[in-house]
């Protein structure tokens, strides 16, 4: 039986079983519920959820209907049955990659270090029509671009090659031919830089599909063990797929074309990933004798936000969409509003003024959705939403290395290399922790000048520049503090320097920044400067500062790169996205600005590239019509079809840039036309005044999602916690950390290759360890006794009866635990199951061993037992902890009192953690065995006091 109430359309899809099945859903027409409560069917019509796969575009759309699906059907058995398709091809490619040369351990790539694979690429090959060495950077966003999209049409490297040699050998052309020239040096690149990624144990998104793709397709027992097993596939956002993830669900159904794909053309939106609506089309001849289900009943929006929606839609041409109706459910409501404003500022300012109204009123900040064309778009936005005090949030948006906290930790690093940079070191001289006034700075700069000396000499000379006390011992600390840097820069590879310099500038005073939101996101972006400089680690060979620098300046240029951190939200505010990211998302209250033509549709996607995929190499040609046009019109209906009370649309007739008055948006045109909408003019914004008072914002109350390691690590210190995870404050891995991955890694393949029927002999292990050990990065040349311990310790392991007598099940399976105030997640090493069926978790420790008394009362060990607990359904589990150390093993084993014990426990801890985040209260917890090796003791005073 459902679990909610479905009208017609919504049973009929719901009732589907067998064959094909095409659901088109509009916006609000519960595609969600429908795919949660057909899965939930097949389930009680006896479909295990082992048996049924769902994918979905987002994961963050995967996790809301898995929590949907979970609260009814209780845990699921083994990995979740409802994924993205990056998280399902990635385990298939990990489980079986090996069989393709790819090694289990491979890791994805972000898009900075695609960049700087390229880049190595082609500063090794020179291709004659792709390198400057002038300008090597030029093209690298292109090239990528090109590879991309060739993988999502999977378009092998050799394929690419072939094409462009017969292409060249046809013709004389000397235009065509120079053409030609360039697509044979590409797909030269794309093949070596696939080699390349190969070496380095690295994949980027695309490349999980293809090789899923490839897998199942080209291997019988990858096929047996995934397609075999999957006796129905659900696709949610079918519109949004690509060829190549298309051909990854025809690879899956192939055998019984047990198939549902829930699509919505009016919304295919994401061309620019390469997402195609000829698959639709492409499903259609596939499966000539599909199921059709359309949802016709919208119950998300007011009578006229979807007439509106329909109105702007309609008038897509007849050929790029498919004819339907839908009807809304809520009722009447207000009419859409269209604003028209003289310029930009007061465009802006009179939505932000509108926003304060409406939060005044009692209307919760974050019911408001101000959503633009792109991130540029939102500067002036965020400016005005300051100025009138009301709170607010950015979802994405570029502008990474221009943020105030990198700029600063780029001029702090920029002096350490150089001292002296006097710009650099003048910087310096304006953060928190050497903070020196602005008439201080002003005397530095005069006596630099004065005596055509560098800032860092002045320091023998500070008493001569008329500083006052506070001045002279701060400019005394910066230049010293430097100073210390650049003699540890001799030495020391980046990471270190970076870890140094954040512990010597007290974290740029980020503790002391007000709001808390704005901690969470300086704590998040230097994380993220962190991560880019271990990319860097990972893929070069030269680690010193001065060629991290260069390195970073280089990823200036990489649009990829610019996007800065996201955080988690901690208070209701005004949300600020583009269309794009607020897909798939509803608010009480939607604003959609910049409603001109430059900007909608402006360019829409057109590409300024002269590089892109031939079109004899794309497999599904484009529908007819002005295929740009139409896009920018689905993103503006999905814009529109975001609001569930109120929607704003807004315009100016002047921007900065412009040189005339800014023509209306087309899209707008039919709203004009059948008096979809209420007209309002807004004034001319007053001069700046002085801000009041912000307006406050409620406390999100989103439920937490919760690592095993941040509940261990919030119950050992809050205020640990808070560092750790609510500001994202970067720390060193440790040495033991590394060595622990690493160990970690061999037995995960080890494992893998057991399952596939490989037989793992010690020798084998231990040829695994000798090739990771050869693949891997980090602190092993520092360290090279750790080869020696490693091999030694896995070939007593392997030796042994935990490794030789294990039956294993499952290798690095995920698991989440759904508490009262949180979810529980976490990844098992192994899971083996005795002859009786007993399943026993497997934890290995490269640590010191602990007798079973200890670990019975390890948090990390009763999470894992409860949530094997609810996997099996069982009162009885067990978990063993296999210590690499002396190749002992220590099992504990709980009753159904102990479990009960151990999720009460959790569960309160949980609870005071989701009640600290509410409340931002993470007190420390001092203590003298604690604080000395905890990584933020430089910045936490109570740790200091401890240690002390």
């Amino acid at each position: 039986m459902p679990t909610l109430s479905l009208d017609p359309d919504q049973q009929a899809a719901v009732a589907h079983r067998d064959g094909p099945c095409l659901v088109l859903a509009g916006p609000g027409s519960g595609k969600t519920r429908v795919v949660v409560e057909r899965f939930l069917a097949l389930a009680e019509h006896g479909v295990a959820p082992a048996h049924q796969l769902v994918l979905t575009y987002t994961r963050k759309a995967a996790d809301e209907m898995r929590s949907r699906a979970e609260a009814a059907h209780g845990p699921f058995v083994g990995e979740p049955p409802l994924s993205n398709y990056h998280s399902f091809a990635g385990r298939v490619v990990r489980e079986w990659g090996w069989l393709a040369g790819i090694s289990p351990a491979f890791r994805i790539a972000d898009e900075a270090e695609r960049w700087l694979h390229l880049e190595a690429v082609l500063a090794e090959l020179k291709p004659r029509t792709l390198w400057n060495p002038l300008r090597p950077h030029d093209l690298v966003d292109s090239i990528l671009d090109v590879i991309g999209k060739a993988k999502q049409e999977l378009v092998t490297p050799t394929r690419y090659a072939e094409w462009a040699a017969q292409q060249l050998e046809a013709t004389q052309d000397a235009a065509e031919r120079a053409l030609l020239e360039r697509h044979e040096d590409l797909a030269a690149v794309y093949a070596a830089l696939d080699q390349r990624y190969l070496r380095h144990a690295v994949l980027d998104h695309d490349d999980t599909i293809l090789h899923a793709e490839r897998l199942l397709r080209e291997h019988d027992a990858p096929r047996r063990a995934v397609c075999e097993v999957i006796g129905h596939v659900m696709v949610d956002e079918y519109q949004d797929t690509n060829y190549a993830q298309a051909r990854l669900v025809e690879t899956l159904v192939a055998a019984h074309h047990n198939i549902l794909v829930v699509a919505d053309d009016d919304q295919a939106i994401y061309k620019f990933r390469g997402a195609s609506l000829a698959n639709l089309e492409r499903f259609s001849r596939t499966y000539p004798g599909h199921a059709r289900v359309i949802l016709s009943h919208n119950y998300r929006s007011t009578a006229p936000i979807v007439s509106a929606g329909q109105q702007v839609i309609g008038v897509a041409h007849a050929t790029s969409r498919i004819a339907k109706t839908l009807v809304a459910e809520r009722g009447s409501g207000d009419a859409v509003e269209l604003w028209e404003a003289p310029d930009e500022r007061s465009e802006v300012l009179g939505v932000a003024s509108e926003c304060r109204l409406l939060i005044e009123a009692g209307v919760s900040a974050g019911g408001i959705a101000w959503l633009f064309r792109r991130h540029a778009d939102m500067r002036a936005a965020i400016g005005a939403l300051r100025e009138v005090g009301v709170p607010y949030q950015v979802h994405g948006g570029r502008g990474f290395f221009t943020q105030p906290e990198i700029k600063d930790f780029l001029a702090l690093l920029s002096a350490a290399a150089d001292p002296h940079d006097s710009q650099a070191m003048l910087r310096c001289l304006q953060m928190p922790a050497w903070k020196v006034s602005n008439r201080g700075r002003l005397a530095l700069v005069r006596w630099c000048g004065d005596h055509d000396a560098p800032l860092l000499e002045v320091r023998g000379e500070l008493d001569a520049c008329g500083l006052d006390s506070h001045d002279t011992s701060a400019a005394a600390r910066c230049i010293g503090d430097v100073a210390a840097l650049h003699a540890i820069s001799a030495r020391e590879d980046v990471r270190e320097i970076f870890y140094v310099a954040l512990e010597q500038s007290d974290f740029l005073g980020m503790l002391d920044l007000q709001p808390d939101l704005a901690r969470m996101q300086t704590g998040a972006n230097l994380n993220k400067f962190g991560e880019l400089l271990e990319a860097f680690a990972d893929w070069s060979d030269d680690r010193r500062l001065v060629t991290a620098l260069r390195y970073l300046d280089v990823l200036r240029s990489s649009r990829h790169a610019d996007e800065i951190a996201a955080v988690e939200t901690v208070e209701d505010g005004v949300t600020l996205l583009t269309a794009h990211s607020a897909k798939g998302l509803e608010w009480p209250v939607v604003v959609v600005s910049g409603c001109v033509e430059a900007r909608w549709p402006g360019r829409g996607g057109v590409s300024t590239s002269t590089l892109t995929l031939p079109g004899a190499l794309v497999p599904e040609l484009p529908p007819p019509g002005d295929a740009v046009i139409d896009e920018e019109r689905r993103l503006f209906y999905v814009a529109l079809t975001r609001a569930r009370d109120r929607v704003v649309l807004t315009r100016a007739k002047r921007y900065p840039r412009s040189f005339k008055d800014e023509n209306p948006s087309p899209f707008l045109a039919p709203l004009c036309v059948n008096g979809e909408a209420r007209h309002r003019e807004v004034p001319v914004s007053a001069p700046l005044r002085p801000r009041p008072p912000r307006a406050t914002g409620r406390t999100s109350a989103h439920r937490l999602s919760l690592g095993v390691s941040d509940v261990r690590v919030f119950r050992q210190c809050p205020r640990r916690f808070e560092y750790r995870r609510r500001y994202h404050m970067p720390v060193r891995d440790t040495l033991q950390s590394w060595y622990g991955t690493l160990i970690h890694t061999v037995l995960q393949n080890a494992a893998m290759r057991r399952l596939a029927g490989e037989s793992m002999t010690v020798d084998a292990v231990a040829a695994l360890w000798t090739e990771a050990w050869a693949a891997a990065r980090g602190p092993k040349g520092s360290n090279p006794e750790l080869r020696e311990l490693g091999e030694q310790q896995l070939r007593r392991y392997a030796a042994g009866s935990a490794w030789n007598a294990a039956s294993i099940e499952a290798v690095e399976e995920n698991f989440s635990l759904g508490l009262d105030h949180a979810d529980l997640h976490g990844r098992w090493d192994r899971l083996d199951v005795a002859p009786d069926g007993a399943v026993t978790v497997v934890d290995y420790k490269t640590g010191p061993p602990r007798n079973e008394e200890q670990l019975r009362k390890d948090l990390q060990v009763r999470a894992y037992a409860v949530a094997l607990s609810r996997r099996q359904r069982t009162d009885d589990v067990a978990v063993e902890l296999h210590h690499l150390q002396t190749a002992e093993v220590t099992r504990v084993e709980f009753t159904r009192q102990q479990l009960d014990t151990s999720y009460k426990h959790l569960s309160v801890t949980t609870r005071d953690l989701a009640v600290a985040w509410r409340d931002g209260d993470f007190p420390p917890r001092p203590s003298a065995w604690q604080c000395p090796g905890c990584e933020y003791r430089t910045v936490c005073d109570e740790g200091r006091g401890a240690e002390a």
